[in-house]
């Protein structure tokens, strides 16, 4: 037998695989069949080169992907037959299934701008039986398959052809994340008659708000519908809008109100502070031309109109709704030392009840907010009322730092105001007390209102010694051994330290957790610890700590970013400056 038969028959034997397995590079790069043998393939040890194997990924798409694309198809066709008249889907299931384009036909004006891609859709196992679904579904994801295509709406498309939600299943989906997600910190409903009025065909335009409002934060807060936060909002507030415009008192009552609130912290979660501050004045002077605060003034004027009129529930809603609004304008006061415009010493209105018993139809009543503030022991915790009294106390202490400012603008006519400051202290140590000893921890209870009541008072500590100091004299300095205003610096920096350290605790959460108002406390903290950098070098520290923990904290508005990326956007005014200090790792002259 010659050489060249000898090779052709050992070349020819080697084709016959000993035992499945991937072909080595050799034999894929002569395009033999290889005999998987080891260490050495046949052609291999024949030819006297090294054999080997690269292993690539099995082919196809992966495990769930496939599953994943065909809910989204569902859910998106689900959305189509929404807003499309049945005759135009039809048309367009119909020129689908003969079009080999792979993007969705739509006609202009019917869908939503919902930005630029939908990020996730719901994961639930689906199954499309009409016809027509079957149809555009087979069209559709074999498009998908191929051509792994992102899905994107025209950007030209308009909202005011929209209705949301599309399905019955988004609609419980969104009313069970807000229940979930949202209620616990803002708890201003009655979970069960909302739920009895949800569904129904005839709401009144304000219940249609709240509704809508209330989806527009739970969609910030979930991942799946994150397409639908713009939209909701806008419709939302153009319905607000038009609600004012007609001017129909009928219109004009709780739901009108709660709807106001929650748009409040939704813009201010979404850093329109602006637009938030304005929306703000509109929620404050509806609760007062409602009159709910004096729901419980003993010589009511009565009437159909009345705060007093109405069955439980709806009195303890509007409570609640008036107690968010007093909340809301404390707490967005501390952005940048604005003025408050709910006076406390003209309410005269329950605290709200405790939101367990509220929910369960029980009929007790808070009691109102002088009494809770001199309480020195608790019967029942309520987080909210916590709160709304460290709220107040550090409104009065804000109020304290602008008399302060302005009878220096008035020709340094000071009013001593010592007693009043030690009554304001002893109210705050109080207050932290009962913090501490009638509460769990904040760290182990996962209660947002809770954690943000104990992060609000230390910030208020900071705001009390701020005001301290800035009332001294200027020729007062601690560099130069002055006790007092030491100890109020010490006393802060101790405040800050016990912020660190719960706000440790966010980084572990879900941002869903977290209070929508949490920026705001945290900012101030920051701000006064940028204020003093130079006062000691414990104030260094501790700001770096507190930058270190912006950084692992997500932005609700984008989950790439972080509390960082928040901070050019706050209306507190150092805040830009700090971040850039953050950016460039750098201390202010």
């Amino acid at each position: 037998m010659s050489s060249n038969d000898a090779e052709e028959s050992s070349i020819t034997g080697a084709t016959r695989r000993q035992r499945s397995g991937p072909a080595c590079d050799e034999c894929r790069r002569r395009k033999l069949r290889c005999d998987g043998q080891q260490p050495q393939c046949g052609i291999c040890r024949e030819t006297g080169i090294s054999c080997e194997v690269t292993h690539r990924g099995a082919r196809g798409p992966k495990k769930g992907h496939l599953k994943a694309l065909k809910n989204r198809v569902v859910h998106l066709e689900a959305m189509l037959e929404s807003r499309l008249p049945d005759r135009q889907l039809q048309r367009d299931i119909q020129g689908s299934q003969h079009s080999s384009e792979s993007t969705i036909p739509a006609s202009p004006g019917v869908l939503a701008d919902s930005g630029p891609r939908i990020a996730e859709w719901p994961q639930e196992p689906t199954n499309p039986s009409q016809p027509g679904r079957a149809a555009l579904f087979d069209c559709l994801t074999s498009d998908l398959v191929s051509s792994s295509l992102e899905w994107s709406f025209p950007p030209a498309l308009t909202v005011s052809n929209t209705q949301f939600p599309p399905t019955d299943f988004l609609h419980d989906e969104l009313d069970q994340l807000y229940l979930d997600r949202v209620h616990q910190s803002i708890p201003i409903i009655y979970q069960r008659r909302y739920l009895s009025w949800s569904k129904s065909s005839s709401k009144t335009p304000s219940q249609k708000c709240l509704q809508s409002a209330m989806w527009t934060l739970a969609s910030l807060l979930s991942a799946q519908f994150r397409e639908m936060i713009e939209p909701l909002y806008q419709k939302t507030k153009q319905t607000l809008e038009s609600i004012s415009i007609e001017g129909n008192d009928y219109n004009v009552n709780t739901e009108l109100a709660q709807a106001w609130v929650v748009i409040v912290i939704f813009e201010s979660m979404r850093t329109h502070h602006r637009q938030a501050w304005m929306s703000a004045g509109r929620a404050f002077r509806l609760v007062q031309a409602m009159r709910y605060h004096e729901i419980d003034r003993p010589t009511g004027k009565g009437g159909p109109s009345s705060p007093q009129n109405g069955d439980f529930i709806q009195v303890e809603e509007r409570r609640r709704v008036f107690w968010m609004a007093y909340f809301l304008d404390h707490v967005i006061s501390m952005r940048d030392d604005w003025p408050i415009t709910l006076n406390e010493h003209v309410i005269c209105t329950r605290l709200p009840a405790l939101d367990s018993d509220f929910q369960n139809g029980s009929h007790g009543l808070g009691p109102f907010l002088s009494e809770a503030m001199t309480q020195t022991t608790l019967k029942v915790g309520s987080s909210f009322n916590e709160c709304l009294i460290l709220a107040t106390i550090c409104g009065r202490t804000l109020l304290q730092i602008q008399q302060y400012q302005i009878s220096k603008a008035y020709g340094d006519t000071l009013l001593d105001s010592t007693e009043q400051r030690r009554w304001l202290d002893s109210l705050l140590t109080t207050r932290l007390q009962a913090l501490s000893r009638y509460y769990p921890s904040p760290i182990k209870a996962y209660d947002p209102l809770l954690l943000f009541a104990n992060i609000l008072g230390q910030v208020t500590v900071i705001y009390f010694c701020k005001a301290m100091m800035e009332s001294m004299p200027a020729s007062a300095n601690p560099l130069h051994g002055d006790t007092e205003i030491s100890d109020y610096q010490n006393r802060a920096l101790e405040a800050s330290t016990t912020i660190i350290h719960l706000a440790t605790t966010l980084c572990e959460l879900p941002v869903a957790k977290i209070h929508p108002l949490m920026p705001i406390p945290l900012f101030s903290c920051a701000e006064f610890l940028y204020d003093n950098m130079h006062t000691s070098e414990s104030f260094q520290l501790r700001i770096q700590e507190l930058f270190y923990i912006f950084r692992r904290l997500k932005n609700v508005n984008n989950h790439e970013e972080s509390y960082l990326d928040l901070l050019p956007k706050s209306c507190i005014s150092k805040t830009t400056e700090m971040f850039n200090n953050s950016v460039q790792g750098s201390t202010p002259d």
